[in-house]
């Protein structure tokens, strides 16, 4: 398997095989810990230092087909919570490893095995998000409650607060003089061109109908954040969408998260075009001059 892999990568018949063994049966983590034992000796059968690769090149291949799949045949498959909880484990592994120092020069695959893994374990989690997992059929665990239990959220948000700001909003920062603060209080940058908007896109399936998880955004101070993330960004193809459509799912049928956001809005923290593309806007109730959010669509 770890030979065909490059080889085989647009394949059908990999993608059919892979498909069985990786998402419809429970053999997903067995085959990505086998790639890395075989991968972590050299051609002479010396072993590589491990410390200094967390991953490897087959195990990207492996979760890019992985990704394909699961993209292609999203209203087909049934989630297995095993591999999601998996997937999230790769996630989570690549984030410590990867030092978050060096800006975007391509967008995926981008030929470190470190990046890439972090991005298509990423690009796995918005899908089994998006596939809303399993909800409302019976004997089903939903997975997406099942990653949050194990910190999916609090991950994901600590990952977007500590990105430096997206690219047009930092030329207006150094345009103020606050070039300083940008690399000050955001140590990190993307490490591939997307990153951003693949945060958002998971932390946007998330909220989807989950009433508990458009609280918990609200409770953890991350509806300005999530506002922010409504621009374009050169560096993040269609974050401005992937934005609108997470703010969106976060107010959709929440009076406290729309009432957050109204009150942003009378403070001044946000730049409100950004919720004419929602179509809402703010009133003041001239009775109790409390603000709310309100259809203009």
């Amino acid at each position: 398997m770890v030979a065909v892999l490059p080889v085989g990568f647009g394949e059908e018949w990999l993608k059919l095989l892979l498909s069985r063994i990786c998402l419809e049966d429970i053999y997903f983590p067995q085959l990505f810990s086998r790639i890395y034992s075989v991968c972590s000796y050299c051609e002479n059968g010396e072993e590589i230092s491990l410390s200094s690769n967390p991953f490897f090149t087959e195990q990207a291949y492996l979760l890019n087909i992985v990704s394909e799949i699961l993209n292609e045949r999203l209203k087909e498959i049934t989630i297995l919570n095993d591999f999601a909880l998996c997937i999230f484990g790769i996630f989570k592994k690549s984030v410590e490893a990867f030092e978050f120092g060096s800006r975007a020069e391509s967008r995926l695959p981008t030929g470190f095995a470190v990046i890439d893994v972090l991005g298509y374990s990423l690009t796995i989690l918005r899908d089994i998000c998006a596939n809303n997992g399993g909800v409302g059929k019976e004997d089903l665990v939903d997975v997406v409650d099942s990653l949050l239990s194990s910190g999916l959220l609090d991950l994901l948000l600590c990952l977007l607060r500590d990105l430096e700001p997206p690219k047009i909003i930092r030329k207006a920062m150094n345009q103020a003089g606050n070039q300083e603060a940008t690399t000050s209080y955001f140590p990190k940058v993307c490490p591939y061109k997307g990153f951003r908007r693949d945060l958002v896109a998971v932390i946007g399936n998330c909220a989807y109908r989950r009433k508990h998880v458009q609280d918990d955004i609200r409770q953890k101070n991350g509806m300005l954040l999530m506002l922010q993330q409504c621009v374009t960004d050169e560096d993040n193809p269609f974050l401005r969408e992937w934005g609108i459509w997470s703010m969106r799912n976060l107010l959709e049928g929440n009076s406290e998260n729309q009432q957050a956001v109204a009150e942003l809005e009378l403070q001044g923290s946000v730049d409100m075009p950004e919720l004419a593309g929602l179509g809402l806007k703010v009133e003041v109730d001239q009775n109790t001059r409390s603000a709310k959010l309100v259809n203009i669509s």
